[in-house]
């Protein structure tokens, strides 16, 4: 599709990729380093919706406003899942080759999600599911026309619990999703 010359919009547009969305265990183990935004979910808008490994389409530029993290378990270890994984799994944000941003994972509340409890099992978060409860930037991060970008997990154990033990195994009922998201301004040419 032609493009208009000179002419670009702007729109709140957020990019997310999945560290892990699986049932019971998952088909590709995680180790405790993973780069997301790479090639491996592409093409899947289940877990992600970039369209080109690494960057965005075309000239298009990002200005990053928030950082969340959804976290989703449920059945047997739900609630070891998400307390290990909110205590052990570290981001990091990468623009280029420079480290943006780096925090542990309860610093990104997902801002979204379930909430409550039920009459048979306690309803987990992170963080409060209301468009206020979200990691909102100080200052905007920056991601020029082509420029590469990253979100690196990184996980570190306490002691001798796992929180890949929880991730790598686990009961066929066991509902597993780990999702990083860029909440931002996306600039894109007028088709």
């Amino acid at each position: 599709m032609p493009r208009l010359h000179g002419y670009r919009e702007r729109l709140h547009q957020p990019l997310w990729d999945t560290l892990i969305r699986t049932t019971g265990d998952p088909t590709t183990p995680i180790v405790n380093s993973t780069k997301l935004f790479g090639n491996a979910n592409i093409g899947n808008l289940a877990l992600t919706n970039l369209q080109t490994a690494g960057q965005l389409a075309s000239d298009q530029t990002y200005v990053i406003l928030a950082l969340r993290c959804f976290l989703f378990f449920d059945g047997t270890n739900r609630r070891d899942n998400y307390l290990n994984v909110t205590s052990q799994l570290f981001w990091t944000l990468t623009v280029g080759t420079k480290p943006m941003f780096q925090a542990p994972c309860w610093y990104y509340p997902a801002g979204g999600g379930i909430w409550g409890l039920d009459a048979t099992a306690s309803i987990f978060n992170n963080g409060t599911p209301e468009q206020a409860a979200i990691l909102k930037l100080a200052r905007p991060i920056i991601v020029p026309v082509r420029q590469n970008f990253a979100a690196q997990a990184d996980f570190f154990a306490i002691g001798t619990t796992s929180a890949l033990n929880g991730l790598n195994t686990g009961a066929t009922d066991d509902v597993k999703n780990i999702m990083f998201m860029l909440d931002g301004l996306q600039t894109r040419d007028v088709q």
